[in-house]
């Protein structure tokens, strides 16, 4: 039987026609439609997922792109650009050579970059050895700086050329925004025009409705309505790529890390040597937990505390200066959401490898990390990250590119290439990128390194160890070829989709 508009309107809750009330013939932002119809986000969304069924609205997202800093261009936004430093530096000398850059604390690609874009915009002169800058043309590097904090604020900036620039540099990056539009339709309309539409129907039972019954008008249900249910429960995709994630890393070899969700920032922070100011430490990027303040041995604390604020010297050539700043170590105490299991990895570093120095280890947790992250694309506020960590002799950067693509082909994704980035706790840092074709662009998947020496020195460790730190969702989402991570979780997910999606097990691979 076909029903009309009037016998849909009877059975609509007061959210849904909220949010049909909400909307024009015009495409509207979901979020407005929310705030306007005063409704919380879960109601709005269970309202207009319904509403979608019953063809009263149409869907239609929008992308949108937009730019955020990397880890370097964090770190360039609390020290200043190459060519900031470079050009400070060489307007308050007279007399300046090639040779005195050197000390400016800069490696040399970014010596080479910083000199290359005040070439470009004809900034930096070189006459018989000496080199000068034109310090009338300091707005257009304060112009690049001032850039940083623009995109750091709004995301956006209309400097397009200087943008590309910065995104050839890997200082940032741009990120697609999914704005999730909403129309409502002509049947839609039909039913909100409708004599029942404006009539106030109980969907809720209290005691007065009770007693008053005859009086009270019933919003309608369709009991006789065919609802397909599944014929049993089954395990969410996720949980199966980590059960074959476990499965593959312990036939490699590793042994798995407990841990906990809470974290001190000790632990997440100070003992990878972050600086104390790190934009990462900031409330806007860690979830900080108003609990108290963690306990942390104090033994290890001061040890951290003295290679952070001096370093340490092994030989002429294992040396390192530390951050020549002090260390708070009230700051140590502060309780977080863990941003990385990477702190686990140095619990276990503290609890074990320190006191077995001489047998080789191998360990890996797949657990939950937080971050304060607005979700998109690509990015989710809570997910999943795949640790790992080998302790053993003569370990090189080769064999740590030998674990990734091993890693990577056994769970059957061949598409793989590293890249040089920069981490605070290591050095050599490898990014790790896998291809998607479904988003037409290479991929992040991880990070990865050899631990800084300052990292190991407090616990008595003078051997190479290699780490690395996998996402879950994004390789996920590629061998599921889903575009958007936020399908799998929460009220994004696409539960169709995940009822029948299957990860099969094809000569020792995922498909």
């Amino acid at each position: 039987m076909t029903m009309t508009a009037d016998d849909i309107a009877r059975r609509l809750t007061e959210s849904d026609k909220k949010i049909l009330e909400n909307l024009t013939t015009q495409l509207s932002p979901v979020k407005d439609i929310t705030v306007n119809a005063g409704l919380d986000r879960s109601a709005a969304l269970n309202s207009i997922r319904k509403l979608l069924g019953l063809g009263l609205i149409n869907r239609v997202n929008e992308i949108n792109l937009r730019y955020r800093l990397t880890a370097l261009g964090k770190r360039y936004l609390d020290s200043g650009l190459p060519e900031s430093v470079i050009f400070d530096f060489i307007s308050k000398g007279k007399e300046v050579n090639y040779k005195q850059l050197n000390n400016l604390g800069l490696d040399e690609n970014e010596l080479s970059a910083g000199i290359g874009v005040l070439k470009r915009f004809g900034v930096f002169n070189q006459i018989n050895g000496k080199i000068s800058v034109s310090s009338e043309e300091a707005d257009i590097v304060n112009k690049l700086q001032g850039l940083l904090r623009e995109i750091e604020t709004k995301g956006s900036t209309n400097l397009v050329d200087m943008t590309e620039n910065l995104l050839k540099r890997k200082i940032i990056e741009r990120e697609e925004i999914i704005a999730e539009n909403a129309s409502i339709t002509k049947f839609g309309s039909q039913v909100s025009a409708s004599p029942s539409f404006g009539s106030k129907l109980v969907d809720k039972l209290t005691s007065d409705v009770i007693k008053n019954w005859k009086d009270a008008a019933f919003r309608e249900y369709d009991l006789n309505a065919n609802i397909p249910l599944p014929l049993s429960g089954k395990k969410h995709v996720t949980k199966q790529l980590m059960s074959v994630i476990k499965e593959v890393l312990v036939s490699m070899g590793f042994a798995e890390m407990e841990s906990n969700y809470a974290e001190s920032a000790f632990w997440n922070f100070d003992v990878m040597m972050f600086k104390q100011n790190h934009p990462d430490r900031d409330i806007q990027d860690t979830v900080y937990i108003n609990a108290g303040r963690a306990k942390v041995d104090s033994d290890i604390l001061s040890r951290v505390k003295a290679v952070y604020e001096n370093g340490f010297s092994r030989n002429k050539y294992d040396t390192s200066l530390g951050h020549r700043r002090d260390f708070d170590t009230e700051k140590s105490k502060a309780i977080i959401m863990r941003g990385h299991t990477t702190a686990t990895t140095f619990r276990y570093i503290s609890r074990y490898i320190s006191k077995n120095r001489d047998k080789p280890a191998k360990y890996f947790s797949v657990s939950k990390v937080f971050r304060n992250e607005t979700p998109d694309q690509t990015h989710l506020p809570e997910f999943y990250q795949i640790e790992g960590i080998v302790y053993d002799d003569g370990l090189t950067v080769a064999d740590l590119i030998g674990y990734i693509k091993a890693f990577y082909g056994k769970i059957g994704i061949n598409g793989i290439r590293v890249k040089p980035t920069y981490n605070p706790y290591t050095e050599p840092s490898l990014e790790i990128q896998a291809y998607s074709k479904r988003l037409g662009r290479w991929l992040e998947v991880g990070n990865s390194g050899v631990f800084r020496p300052e990292t190991l020195e407090p616990f008595g460790i003078n051997k190479n160890v290699i780490a690395w730190g996998f996402a879950l969702e994004r390789p996920l989402s590629l061998l599921i070829d889903s575009s958007d991570i936020r399908t799998l979780y929460g009220a994004f997910s696409d539960l169709d989709f995940l009822r029948n999606v299957e990860l099969r097990r094809v000569t020792g691979s995922l498909i």
